[in-house]
């Protein structure tokens, strides 16, 4: 507003001056060439005189604008185009996020050329492509995308295996994956999609090759890596199983190979030794599984292991309930503990030292598995009036 007032200010004094002087003496001016003559007042020259530069200069603009030597119209030309391009952009990864596929490829592909980021235009607009399940057209944006910015082949290459791992064709993913690897071994997101896609095609193998570089990774948690190389272990052991199932001994072996090429923080968690036992049980080499187990529970105890331990017979007895008494010195008020004595005694024939177990077992916890062990024991020493009575309390 106070620049206008000026300009205004400045104009009206200009114009008072000019008309005082016009006033004073209006001048004279005599312009003369072979037979024409031109007499007019100085002030009338000099107005004619204005008017003629300012068409002689705007002609020349406009000759090099039609021309394209204009740096500034070109200027202002390509920032026009440039906002054009962001507005575009902006609609379209909003159109994206909608779901307007259709719209959202129009507008990201029409501003790809004038925007800032090409790389991100070509990208979402293989995505909307692909969602409208044109996959020549996504190919097709891909390779622009891959064009336009140069050092792009990671990010353009990821989104290729995503799109392909959607459309169901995990090997063709597998192979741009295992080639971007090549090329950047350790990035995590990658290393992530290809987790992934080892997953959907059950490749167990390649996925424990995989690993120990998933381990030295500080971008994926701790506990990711570990449920994976459970789940892949586990996988791995029922393979095993399943391939030899007619041949039992020799599947029962292949199983233990397994298990103790495990790394030691893997072979001892609770999941995959329980599975490897039950697989052995399966595998009807409860001998096995017996030593097997005695030897885990010095490294990992739990009551789901304690109490598949009693379940299983030993090729010894007197030496399974031996192990298993040495462990009550260190846990004296166990119930399961003390229920899985029980029955190795029974199993013995001791039937006092059953009950002696059971009965502590009792005094500590009122477990239904100890009554219905108590239960048995009374029966089998003639007690029929007390084994119905533990068998009523297991019941209830």
């Amino acid at each position: 507003m106070r620049v206008w007032l000026l300009f205004l200010a400045l104009t009206l004094a200009l114009g008072l001056i000019a008309g005082t002087l016009m006033s004073l003496d209006s001048g004279y001016v005599l312009v003369s060439w072979r037979q024409y003559t031109l007499e007019t007042s100085l002030w009338i020259y000099l107005l004619i005189t204005l008017v003629a530069m300012m068409g002689i200069y705007l002609l020349m603009r406009v000759s090099l604008v039609l021309l394209g030597s204009d740096w500034r119209f070109n200027e202002w030309r390509r920032q026009r185009r440039n906002q054009r391009a962001r507005r575009q952009t902006t609609r379209g990864l909003l159109s994206l996020a909608q779901g307007q596929w259709r719209r959202a490829e129009r507008m990201l592909t029409l501003s790809a050329d004038d925007s800032d980021t090409p790389l991100i235009n070509y990208l979402a607009a293989a995505r909307a492509a692909y969602e409208q399940g044109k996959m020549d057209a996504a190919d097709e944006w891909l390779k622009a995308a891959s064009d336009s910015t140069k050092g792009a082949e990671l990010a353009v290459g990821l989104t290729q295996a995503e799109l392909l791992n959607s459309r169901g064709q995990k090997e063709q993913a597998l192979a741009v994956l295992l080639q971007l690897r090549k090329q950047h071994p350790r990035h995590a997101y990658l290393l992530k999609l290809l987790v992934k896609t080892y997953l959907d095609l059950q490749d167990w193998i390649a996925l424990r090759d995989l690993l120990p570089l998933l381990r030295k990774s500080s971008k994926i948690p701790a506990e990711k890596i570990r449920e994976l190389e459970e789940n892949v272990h586990l996988q791995l052991m029922e393979r095993a199983a399943r391939s030899h199932s007619t041949q039992p001994g020799q599947s029962a072996q292949e199983l233990k190979r397994l298990f103790h090429e495990l790394p030691r923080q893997a072979r001892y968690s609770l999941p995959i030794t329980r599975r490897y036992i039950e697989l052995l049980k399966e595998q009807n080499d409860e001998v096995l599984a017996e030593q097997e187990l005695r030897n885990a529970l010095k490294f990992v105890w739990h009551d789901e292991l304690v109490q598949l331990f009693g379940s299983l017979k030993g090729e010894d007895g007197n030496r399974q309930l031996l192990f298993a008494e040495q462990q009550l010195q260190e846990r004296p008020n166990d119930p399961l503990l003390l229920l899985v004595l029980g029955k190795l005694a029974q199993r013995q024939n001791d039937l006092a030292k059953a009950r002696e177990y059971l009965q502590t077992g009792l005094r500590i916890k009122g477990l239904p598995e100890l009554h219905a062990e108590m239960g048995k024991v009374l029966l089998a020493e003639g007690d029929e009036t007390l084994a119905c009575e533990h068998f009523r309390l297991a019941l209830r």
